[in-house]
């Protein structure tokens, strides 16, 4: 990768922010177009238009001197092999949504579960072959873990679940949090460029209470500190799956049956067994990777969050001490 103090101007604060983002998706082998660099852009104190940022990538010094362009697309020096890849994993995303879509059309009969958002590499349509389908699952107060039992039966009985070495087209449940909990808190997942990003481009797919997503985006208005255009309008209805009369009406018999003083106790007997196991499952694990509460449930063991951070920051360093 080439140095990124190829020009002997210093850089604005917005041309670091250009290249920030450049370099973080360059770690995750995607080249940007200029709308998506205004997207998912560095936080920045003035207000930036997508006008001004399109000029600093035509005219910049700096970043001419650093970056590239191709078809439309912008990346690091000598990384242009990855133009040809991102037409690739643009298909293959493009068909993995409509798996997704497909295979997620029966959380919609769920009972407890409120609102499903896709993450991810789907969410930039950066998948390959064997990527897996990431959610994020908020549920009912007080039945996070009724909810999380019969989504993984009813995986699991699809043949939908990940575990282990199958992942293609599968779904990781590695999120969940409920209603009165909306906001995802620092001790809860690091706060940093990568989780920014991450929950940044969450893709609305089920949304059985009217609101919640957006209710979601204002709860975690922490992003704003990381992202410049948090939270970004995108059309919600383009990947959303639609809940059926029939899935309302099961899920809401469920519920009713479920509820009351025998619904918590189950979730009480659930809660309990799938804490111990979860612990048990993960004790090798970086405990900043694991959080496990009645409201709020982080699963990301063998996380290359860390990983990905150490090169970025290294990079970044390089720009700082310019």
């Amino acid at each position: 990768m080439p140095s990124l103090t190829a020009s002997k101007i210093p850089p604005s604060d917005l041309e670091k922010a250009i290249i920030s983002t450049l370099l973080y998706y360059d770690l995750l082998d995607c080249p940007l177009t200029a709308l998506e660099i205004f997207k998912y852009l560095s936080y920045q104190k003035n207000n930036v238009s997508f006008f001004r940022l399109r000029e600093n990538l035509k005219q910049s010094v700096f970043l001419n001197a650093a970056c590239e362009s191709d078809q439309g697309l912008y990346f690091l020096k000598d990384r242009g092999k990855l133009v040809n890849q991102r037409e690739k994993k643009l298909k293959i995303s493009q068909i993995k949504w409509k798996r997704l879509k497909a295979a997620a059309r029966p959380l919609a009969f769920i009972p407890f579960l409120r609102l499903a958002d896709v993450s991810g590499s789907l969410t930039f349509h950066n998948a390959n072959e064997q990527s897996d389908f990431d959610l994020l699952i908020i549920t009912q107060n007080n039945r996070l873990w009724t909810a999380r039992i019969l989504i993984m039966a009813v995986l699991g009985i699809m043949g939908k679940r990940r575990h282990g070495s199958h992942t293609k087209n599968r779904f990781c449940l590695n999120c969940y949090l409920t209603e009165n909990n909306l906001e995802i808190k620092k001790e809860n997942k690091i706060r940093d460029m990568h989780s920014s990003q991450e929950y940044g481009r969450l893709t609305l797919l089920l949304e059985k209470k009217t609101g919640l997503h957006a209710e979601f985006l204002e709860n975690n208005n922490w992003l704003k500190k990381f992202l410049n255009n948090y939270p970004w309008p995108n059309c919600q209805t383009a990947k959303r799956i639609s809940v059926s009369r029939l899935a309302q009406k099961i899920s809401r018999l469920a519920e009713k049956i479920l509820s009351g003083y025998w619904g918590d106790q189950i979730e009480k007997k659930l809660g309990d067994w799938q804490t111990k196991r979860i612990k048990a499952k993960t004790k090798n694990e970086p405990t900043d990777q694991i959080f496990c509460s009645n409201s709020c449930l982080m699963f990301h063991p063998q996380s290359k969050s860390y990983s990905l951070m150490e090169k970025y920051d290294k990079r970044m360093q390089e720009i700082h001490n310019f």
